[in-house]
């Protein structure tokens, strides 16, 4: 699927197995998000890409740094980073970034088809025990237009 030096660092692997597989990762979130009724705008590129993502009034950016590091590493918060020898196995890739990309948009769309954020937040908490997930911003139009987000019939 991709090849490094076997003498190369743990941050040359990531890079060079990043370099191959950013590209199918990016379009299959992509895809996944259009199919779910999304609309989506690319910003950025490499390590820094995000998609801005709206569906209905709801709009939330989705940053790909921390998936690619949660696919590409064994933890991505370690120190130093450990690249996921087991990745060399296109099996265990494919079921490794379909299990992480699918737990991260199962929280991304929960929020963004929600009609009370605050109530599917906590639900999240109690449902996705165990994931994270950063949210810095999530926008709700009906909100900023005047209209209650938490009525029915909005």
């Amino acid at each position: 699927m991709f090849n490094y030096q076997q003498d190369c660092s743990e941050t040359d692997k990531i890079a060079a197995f990043l370099s191959a597989t950013a590209q199918v990762i990016t379009e299959t979130v992509k895809k996944l998000l259009i199919m779910c009724g999304c609309e989506v705008v690319i910003n950025s590129q490499g390590l820094e890409l995000r998609y801005d993502v709206s569906y209905g009034d709801m709009k939330a950016v989705f940053f790909f740094r921390n998936l690619y590091l949660e696919i590409a590493t064994v933890n991505r918060d370690a120190e130093p980073l450990q690249f996921d020898e087991k990745l060399r196995d296109h099996y265990y890739f494919v079921s490794k970034a379909s299990f992480i990309i699918k737990s991260k948009l199962e929280i991304l769309l929960k929020l963004l088809k929600s009609d009370n954020t605050d109530k599917t937040i906590d639900e999240i908490f109690t449902e996705f025990n165990g994931e994270r997930i950063f949210i810095e911003k999530l926008d709700n139009l009906r909100r900023k237009n005047g209209t209650n987000p938490n009525a029915a019939n909005n």
